[in-house]
């Protein structure tokens, strides 16, 4: 797992940056700078030339690794298959200009690829999906990206300007599901005039569909007012998926905050559906808003240390922005960013309040944006059965709550602020004693940062 954590951060480097700067977190060392060609080992440069009719863009959205050591990377219009080399083996268009038109037919715009995973539930198979054809997703095999074996129930992934984050993850009766965050955009709506922020879904027959009980929705005051969350990543820890984004305090607010997410993914439905507020803040008590990237990973043992846990144990690196105008109103960011990390103790806590005052509070600690949601008052102690179960267990089954969210935000101050500069993406690793973060920022400079 640490070699695949390493080869994917090299990749990573060399994909997305052209430039490195390395920078020492507690230290007032002097920066030092250098091309990318001298680390480079390997590097892919895409083909796809501009054709400006069909408005072709050159631009990668996502890779993958798998476990004979190929690489896939998943473009606007394009899908590549290169070697551990980074040598082309094959190249697919995933526009296809025979098609019946649909909703966002392909040759009227470009189809960014929104999800590209591998699928760990069928041998030699990668699921890809991009946001024409109503967002369909795709089966192909892993050792010849040409062969298109499924395609899925449309409205899975989001449209050009929709964030989309996936995972593959054990859900109900542990069978493996994928997880789906899309961002609001005014489709995908579904039959029954909701939008589905978050859907778990079947990797069976029919190929990612969802019941309804799988899916966490908009009710229709946030359908109107346009709702929108922006989710940047997803991973999963001891039975729940978590999300993380950013998006209005809540359905009222003029207020942008970041939030982490989680559903419980052992339960008959995602009822149990729990959010809470994560607080950037800087040196002058500033708060940046707007969260960019994260990284669910080990601390490290110097970090560790310094914060207070056990070597190794979990923690989220997030890099964060302050946005546009006034503190904290708009979703755009600008160019002036921090990095925070956050105990996962913390998190896990914050979690357990909002449950418990979800049950035991009353409405307060409802979300307000999605359908159906109530917390109720009951003189009954918290326990951890109902992270996952928001029903009694006595023989009535009285719903207790359906969807919490925490009251106080998770604090953390930034050990890293950039004036000046847009952070956008995160990986870290450890080295001996030292947790090194690797930072992409929107200019295309690679951050190494850390802790001496």
């Amino acid at each position: 797992m640490q070699s695949c954590r390493r080869h994917s951060t090299l990749l990573w480097a060399i994909v997305l940056s052209w430039s490195i700067i390395c920078v020492s977190v507690f230290a007032t060392s002097a920066e030092r700078q250098g091309d990318l060609s001298d680390y480079e080992l390997a590097s892919f440069g895409n083909p796809d030339i501009l054709d400006e009719p069909k408005r072709r863009v050159s631009k990668f959205n996502h890779f993958t690794l798998s476990d004979h050591g190929d690489v896939y990377v998943g473009a606007v219009n394009w899908l590549y298959r290169l070697d551990s080399s980074l040598e082309e083996i094959q190249i697919v268009s995933t526009c296809d200009d025979s098609r019946p038109d649909s909703v966002m037919p392909c040759h009227l715009t470009n189809n960014y690829n929104k999800i590209l995973v591998v699928d760990s539930t069928r041998p030699n198979s990668l699921i890809t999906c991009g946001g024409v054809y109503d967002g369909i997703c795709q089966l192909r095999q892993l050792q010849d990206i040409r062969n298109l074996m499924m395609e899925s129930v449309p409205y899975v992934a989001g449209f050009e300007d929709a964030s989309t984050v996936s995972l593959i993850a054990p859900g109900r009766g542990g069978q493996q599901m994928l997880y789906v965050a899309v961002t609001f955009t005014g489709e995908h709506i579904d039959s029954a005039g909701f939008f589905p922020a978050i859907t778990r879904r079947s990797l069976g027959s029919p190929f990612l569909s969802a019941f309804i009980t799988d899916k966490v929705s908009f009710n229709s005051e946030a359908n109107m007012d346009s709702y929108t969350i922006k989710s940047v990543v997803t991973f999963e820890l001891d039975g729940f998926t978590y999300l993380v984004a950013s998006q209005k305090e809540d359905l009222n607010s003029a207020q942008f905050v970041s939030k982490i997410n989680r559903v419980c993914q052992g339960g008959l439905n995602l009822d149990a559906y729990t959010e809470i507020t994560l607080q950037c803040s800087g040196s002058d008590s500033s708060v940046y808003s707007l969260v960019q990237a994260a990284h669910f990973g080990p601390a490290g043992p110097d970090l560790a240390a310094s914060l207070g846990l056990h070597a190794d144990e979990q923690v989220l690196y997030a890099v964060f922005a302050k946005n546009q105008g006034s503190p904290g109103t708009s979703d755009v960011p600008i160019d002036q960013s921090a990095l925070c990390v956050y105990r996962m103790t913390d998190i896990l806590d914050a979690f357990r309040e909002a449950v418990r005052g979800c049950i035991q509070d009353g409405n307060t600690y409802s979300v307000d944006y999605l359908e159906g949601s109530f917390c109720k008052s009951f003189g009954i102690p918290i326990l951890d059965r109902y992270f996952c179960i928001t029903v009694t267990d006595d023989s009535n089954q009285t719903p207790l709550f359906k969807y919490a969210n925490g009251i106080a935000p998770v604090p953390s101050t930034a050990i890293l602020e950039l004036p000046g500069t847009l952070m956008s993406s995160i990986i870290t690793t450890t080295e001996v004693n030292y947790t090194i973060a690797l930072i992409g920022t929107s200019s295309g400079d690679l951050l190494k940062v850390n802790n001496p």
